[in-house]
Formats: C-alpha cells, structure tokens, sequence
C-alpha cells in the first residue's frame, strides 16, 4: 500500500509569511500594475473599435438630454441648492468619470438619494444658512467626502463593500425612495414652508394639515406633468413591445425632457397673465460665472465632518449597487477599488467648480444601458452636452413650473421604489475587545476571500490542487492520472458561496479558465465584444508563456463538499460564471456539480438548465416522462417539475461520478454545437 504523505496545515503566521514572501516576489511588477489599474482608460481606449462611435454618440446625447432636467430637479427640489449647482455638478461627473470608469453604462452626477442626504444634512448642521452658506457647506462636504473616497480606493479597501448583500442596498434604496416621493407632494400641489426633510409621515401630516394652501396652478402644472410622463412611459412600452420601433423606445426614455419642454413652453405663454400665478426655476446664472469655491479651512472641515458618514455611505453604496448591476447584466467585469476612485475624484475636483456629492445614477445609467453604450466615452459626450446647455439653454429653463420638476423627481425614483422588493434590514454591532475585533477580521477575511482550487487526478484517485502550499516546499506532485480529458475543468470551492465573496470568486473562477484554456469564441467580432473585454488577449499571451497550445473548455466540474451555505447572490454568482464562460468559448458549457448538500440542491436547480438551442432534447427520457406525470399541475408548473427532474441529472455524490458523466456529455456532443 502507498503511504501518504501527511503535512500539518499552516499556522496563521507562516501563512503570512507566506503571503509577504510572494509580494516580494512580485514586486517589481507591482507598481506599474497598480497604476494601470488606476488609469483604465489606457487599456481600453487602444481597442476601441470606429464602429462604437455612433452607439456611443446617440447614448451621450440620449442621457444628456435627461441628465439637464433630472440635475436642475435634484438640486432644488431635494438639496435645497440653486439649479446652476446640479448642472454643475452633473457635467464635471460624467467627464472625470470617463476617464477612470470600470463601466461602460453607469452615469455619475446627482442622484434623488444622495441629493436628499444632502439637503437633509444642510437642515441638520446648517440650519437658517443663507442660501451663500448652505451652497459652501453642500460643496465642502462634496470635496472632503471625495478625499475619503480618493483614499479609500487608492488604498484598495474596496473589499468592505463586498459584506453589503443586495437586498440590503435593494431595500436601502427603497425606502430612500418612498422618502423622496413624498417630499414632493408639498411642491406638487404648491404648498409653501413645509420642511421635505423631516420623516416621511410627518411631511404627509403637515401637507395634509396645509391642503387648504394648495396653489391651484402649480397642482395643475404638478399632476398635469406626472400623467404626461406616465403617458409617454406606458404608450412607448406598449408600442416599442408590440413592433419593435427602435426610434419609439428613445421617445420613452426622453420622457422627462418632453414633459419639461411642453409645459416650459406653456408656462411661457402665460408669463403675461397677471391672474396667472404659479412658482418657476428663475434665474440661472449663463455658462460657469456661479461657481462657487468649497472651504477647505480645516475650522470650517469641523463642521462639516459630522456629515460625512452618512453622506460617504450612501454615496459608495448607491454607486458600486449600480456598477455591479449593470456589470453582471451586461456581462463585464469592475472593479470596486477604482470606481471608488473614480468617484473621489469626480467629487473631490468636482467641488472645485461647485459641485456638490455626486453618485452613480440607477435611472440614467439605465437609460445609458437600454441606448446601447459600447464604451465610457459615452459619459464624455453626457459632459459635453450639458456644458453646452449651460451655455445656451439657461434663459429657456427660467420659465421651467417648479411643480413639473417635483414631476420628475417623483417619476424618476418611482421606478426605483418598483424594483425594491425585499426589507431593508439595520443590523447594529457593538465592538467590544480588540480581540473580538481581530477574530472578527480574520472570519470576514476567510470568507470574503476563500481558496479557488483547480483539482487533478492522482493515479490513486485523490483529487488534489498540485499549486496549493502543500506542495509549495519542495514536497513532489504524486503521479497524476491521464483519463481525465484536459478540457473538464473541476474546481473546489473552500467556503460559503454567499455575497461577501461573489464578486471574487467569479474573477478568481475567470482567472483559473484564462489560464488553463484556449479562448475559442470566433462567433463573437470584435466589435461585438465588450469595450473592457481582454479575455482573448490575456488567453493568448498565457498560450505564448507557456509554449504549449491550450485546451478547449468543454465542461465544469464544482467540488461542493466544503460549501456549507449558498444564499441568492451565491446562485446569482453561479449564473454569471455560467454566462462568463460561454462568452469563453462560444457555445454553453454544462456545469456539474459534486458533494452538495441536500439543501441546497432546491436553490441550484436553475443552474444546470438545459440550454435552448442545443443539439440534445430539452428533456430525458425520464424527464419528458415526468413531465407526463406533472401534466395534471398545469403546463407551466409540469414543464418547470420536469426541467428540475432533467437538472438533477447534473448533481453528482463525487467528483469521480461528476466527471464521467462530463465525458460521456462531451463524446455525444451535446453541447459543441449551438444551433
């Protein structure tokens, strides 16, 4: 009998060790990799395809359109600021974020949360300021609040926005919402001198103790606005849904803008009706000559650090929610740390010419996504636009109705409050002893950051990760076994799969594949490809490194036997890998899984699903006869019972038995070729 080899795992110290003697390996290679990832322009600016240029062009302008509106509407209506300091705060976002961007759809600018944190935070610390006061403060908090975030991604601690599941931020963002609707009821029905940023049920008592001040006009103009906007919403869907009019879907997504233009227009065909009387924007100063300057006097800084957390926190929280949701529908990769820097900066110099906090916007970003933005340049042309309207369009917005932009504030955020369906939870911890903490520490890292292991085969049967650390001291790789095809790739994954540690073990799992396999996507042209897209040209120059020509992926293989806990954003992490890796090869690739617990056998159903378009029938035998047996629960309610039966085929009691049927799936061919 072969002995085996027994090695006491590391201690916490010699892992350390270990982890310092390989960043001095790495060393010399680490600088000019950390200033890369600062400027990701410069990777993919030299691959940006001429193609892009018009996509790019119709979602600048398309957003810039809106972005005017929404900007002077944020600043009045929700910070308390003049309108000048929204379109200021709106272009130079767009136009530094272009620049340091991980996403090609989110846009930076004002945002309906963040600006009422804002406005709540000049009634909290800057009460009866005059209107000079309160816009020096608001700027000040945008430049130190940028200052933070400057240094919270230049110094990588982007991790800590990880350990915010999305329900969470989900819930955070609808009750934010629900906040801000109601704090334009006052606005909508003309009432004066009603604080918007109290608690949203006392804003509802003291508007409804307050009905009887209602300006007749400015309700009129108010839910006159709000049913247009509707209006638009409904028919474009409706028409864009049944003919699939391309040009009908932009008409939508200008919905706000439309609705500022006709009833501008009607507003200023009353100017001279003196029994007339309803409130309009005003004044806004031409071009940049009402910028104003931050304080940066540390006396002043005082004051406005009691502000910050809040403000730091929904701002980095509303913008990576954006940035990782666009990221995963669309099928990219970002990075945390450098949005967070990217944000610092937009805040930080945009203070310089009066901007207040800026974020990144779900409603305008989601305009940017649906009109097909190919790159960050995107957000360059929005910058552009709106310095362009600062320029020659502020005597047309002075007869804007104040009720018609309550109008879209409301109709902007209602379609936030539409997609948070879960409770938004506060959970307090108290920190005791510095051991607690350093405990504490030391678990979040485990499972924010959990090993990744590519397995092998041993002649023995073992299946073991010939690069982990017991094999690092100089200890021999038993004698690996040659029946496993190249192309099934098995991984173990060592901790829960659950939202601290999604993002990461996506990259990792990506990482793994471009290394150990041959990109063999030739469906996809390059100017189809993702802006940010380098999965090829990684692949390639590791195929040259190593001299050796790599194999295709034609199957993975998940060694769930460590994974003691699975929750949505862990399921929804094993989707995007499945997406990732068919954008990899070109056609789905079936994902097997091994060792699960019975309990999570119900949430990973949906993973394995049989592909449409495959060469195999969409159910086994013994599925289409379940299904037979599941016709009396309905179509949609058998058809589902019997996908399940079919997906159970992919769950496996071991590697061994996991991998066989890998093979005996890829000799078929069931999934080389997609129709």
């Amino acid at each position: 009998m072969q002995r085996i080899h027994k090695q006491l795992p590391r201690t916490q110290t010699e892992e350390f060790r270990a982890s310092l003697q390989r960043v001095e390996a790495e060393w010399p290679s680490l600088p000019g990799r950390y200033l890369r990832s600062i400027f990701p322009i410069a990777t993919w600016l030299p691959k940006y395809q001429p193609e892009w240029i018009l996509a790019d062009f119709v979602a600048g302008i398309t957003v810039g359109l809106v972005a005017i509106p929404q900007s002077i509407s944020y600043a009045t209506k929700l910070a308390g600021l003049p309108p000048q300091f929204g379109l200021y705060t709106s272009f130079v976002g767009v136009l530094l974020y272009s620049l340091f961007a991980t996403s090609k759809d989110v846009t930076i600018g004002p945002t309906a949360v963040l600006s009422l944190g804002v406005g709540q935070a000049i009634s909290n610390y800057r009460p009866g300021g005059s209107v000079a006061e309160i816009t020096t403060f608001a700027i000040t908090l945008s430049f130190w609040t940028g200052i933070i975030q400057l240094a919270i991604g230049l110094l990588r601690f982007g991790v800590i926005v990880d350990f915010v599941p999305i329900p969470v931020i989900a819930g955070f963002t609808t009750g934010a919402g629900i906040q801000v609707i109601v704090s334009q009821f006052p606005a909508l029905l003309g009432i004066k001198n009603i604080s918007t940023t109290d608690p949203a049920y006392r804003v509802l008592i003291n508007t409804g103790q307050a009905i009887t001040r209602t300006s007749e006009f400015d309700a009129i103009f108010g839910f006159s606005s709000v049913a247009v906007i509707l209006l638009i919403k409904f028919t474009t869907d409706y028409i864009f849904r049944r003919f699939r009019l391309n040009w009908v879907k932009y008409i939508g997504l200008l919905k706000s803008t439309i609705a500022i233009i006709i009833f501008t227009g009607i507003s200023y065909s009353l100017r001279n009706k003196s029994d007339v009387s309803f409130s309009i924007t005003g004044t806004i100063p031409y071009g940049l000559s009402g910028i104003q300057q931050p304080n940066t006097s540390l006396s002043y800084a005082g004051t406005v650090f009691q502000a910050i957390p809040g403000i730091l926190v929904i701002s980095v929280l509303e913008h990576i929610a954006v940035v990782k949701t666009y990221g995963r529908v669309n099928g990219y990769t970002t990075n945390a740390n450098q949005e967070i820097v990217a944000m610092g900066l937009a805040n930080a110099l945009g203070s310089l010419v009066g901007s207040f906090p800026a974020t990144g916007s779900f409603s305008r970003s989601a305009i940017k996504a649906s009109s097909g933005v190919k790159s960050p340049l995107g957000s360059f042309i929005t910058g552009v636009l709106v310095v362009v309207g600062m320029f020659s369009l502020t005597n047309a917005l002075y007869y804007v109705p104040s009720a018609v932009l309550s109008a879209v504030v409301v109709t902007s955020v209602v379609e936030l409050v539409e997609k948070g369906k879960v409770a938004f939870t506060l959970v307090k911890v108290d920190t005791i002893y510095s051991s607690v903490c350093y405990a504490i520490v030391v678990l979040l890292y485990r499972v924010s950051r959990p090993k990744i292991e590519a397995l092998v085969r041993t002649t023995d049967g073992r299946w073991i990760d010939p690069d982990s650390d017991e094999y690092s001291d100089g200890k021999p790789v038993p004698p690996l076994s040659h029946e496993v095809p190249e192309g099934i790739l098995v991984v173990k994954v060592d901790e829960a799969l659950i939202y601290p540690n999604s993002i990461y073990v996506v990259d990792k799992l990506k990482e793994v594949v471009i290394n150990r396999y041959r990109y063999t996507n030739t469906l996809l042209r390059k100017t189809d490809r993702v802006w940010s897209d380098d999965t090829e040209e990684r692949s390639m120059k590791q195929q040259l490194r190593l001299r050796i020509p790599l194999p295709a992926l034609t199957a993975v293989v998940f060694d769930f036997s460590s994974v003691n806990d699975i929750d949505f954003t862990g399921f929804q992490t094993l989707l995007d890998m499945k997406d990732d890796v068919a954008r990899f090869v070109g056609h789905p690739v079936p994902f097997h899984f091994a060792n699960v617990r019975r309990r999570h056998i119900r949430v990973l159903l949906g993973v394995p699903a049989i592909p449409v378009g495959t060469k195999r029938e969409v159910y086994s035998e013994a599925a289409s006869a379940q299904l037979k047996i599941f016709s009396g629960l309905g179509k949609d309610a058998g058809a589902q019972r019997a996908r399940d039966y079919t997906a159970l085929e992919y769950f496996h009691d071991s590697v061994d038995e996991a991998v066989v049927a890998a093979m005996a799936e890829m000799r078929s061919g069931v999934f080389g070729n997609v129709v």
